[in-house]
């Protein structure tokens, strides 16, 4: 199985594991039927009974991303008090390693699993069906189509790469209110190993033609842009291109980072430079909104973390008490920039 790495918000798309099998006797076969138009998040909470004793994994593709580290502990928090486990599992980027902790969960016989971005799709599809056979319910996130998924929940991954593009060039447009056309350097940090996040790239890309004043320079694939990952991305950016003053970033941590690099490269001109992300966790936005930092927007997926939290707790909970839950939820999205 081929290497690929997905992120989750940014996004991604924008990932928190407990690298422990999941235990639990095997879940009875679902008799509910999921709503068959989408709804947009949060999901509102089903009438259910008891939940005591059932168990949820929690499937992501990587447990150094802020993002997903925020959305999977809130998601536990409210499980706890139902007296549902949640275990978290994080892939490192590795396919091999996600479709084996899916595995694991089949065989403990969880009662649902949450599937999030998906490192190859395709062999996680043939486990999904594994699943559904043995009477687990699954959620897919973000997947663009049903597929074998009992509920999924996505957004418009090209919209958020669109949002980031225009916060960067307004502040192109508040800051150098005299520059010529292409006079700020931009420069992008993403990946297009999956098609979603591809599409949040492309997203970020039209920066270049929709501001008449960015001149978008350079662009570093970086698959797994940890705060270590993206402070390194952007040292090395501004040693090659010094006048680059925005930065679009794929995700929360990878912005962290890139915000720590400028802060040690111009610690006297922090005004000039602004990073754009496209997800944010929960510690993230009181950061953004103080300005204090280079950190300056970011996209929150579901309207932020608490709220796609609870539409991701609400779900679930009605795929594992019976209950009524949407087959689709579509994410909204919400820029938080720097007030």
């Amino acid at each position: 199985m081929n290497k690929r790495v997905s992120f989750i918000l940014g996004v991604v798309l924008l990932a928190v594991c407990l690298l422990a099998a999941c235990g639990g006797e095997p879940a009875a076969e679902p008799t509910s039927e999921p709503a068959s138009e989408a709804t947009v998040a949060p999901a509102e909470a089903p009438q259910t009974g008891s939940l005591e004793g059932k168990e949820v994994c929690y499937l992501i593709p990587d447990s150094a991303n802020a993002f997903l580290s925020a959305l999977t502990e809130n998601v536990k928090a409210k499980f706890a008090e139902d007296g549902v486990e949640v275990s978290v599992f994080g892939a490192e980027g590795n396919a091999q390693t996600q479709y084996n902790q899916i595995e694991n969960c089949i065989s403990s016989g969880v009662d649902a699993m949450i599937v999030m971005a998906a490192i190859e799709p395709e062999g996680v599809e043939a486990a999904v069906e594994e699943a559904k056979a043995a009477g687990i319910m699954v959620m897919g996130v973000p997947v663009p189509e049903q597929g074998p998924y009992d509920a999924i929940m996505h957004t418009d991954q090209y919209e958020i790469g669109t949002l980031m593009a225009g916060m960067g060039c307004d502040f192109i447009n508040e800051t150098y209110p005299d520059a010529g056309d292409k006079g700020v350097e931009v420069a992008i940090i993403s990946t297009e190993d999956t098609p979603e996040l591809k599409k949040r790239t492309d997203g970020m890309r039209t920066i270049a033609d929709t501001c008449p004043k960015a001149n978008l320079v350079h662009y570093i694939d970086q698959p797994e842009a940890t705060i270590t990952e993206g402070m390194t991305a952007a040292e090395n950016i501004l040693t090659a291109y010094p006048d680059v003053k925005v930065f679009l970033v794929i995700g929360d941590s990878g912005s962290q980072g890139v915000a720590q690099a400028i802060q040690a490269y111009a610690p006297d001109d922090l005004d000039s430079y602004a990073v754009f992300s496209g997800d944010i966790s929960p510690d993230s936005i009181p950061v953004v909104e103080g300005c204090e930092t280079p950190y300056r927007g970011a996209v929150a997926i579901g309207g932020g973390p608490e709220e796609l939290a609870t539409s991701t707790y609400n779900i679930v909970k009605g795929m594992i008490s019976g209950g009524d839950f949407p087959a689709e939820t579509l994410d909204p999205l919400i820029t938080i920039t720097c007030k």
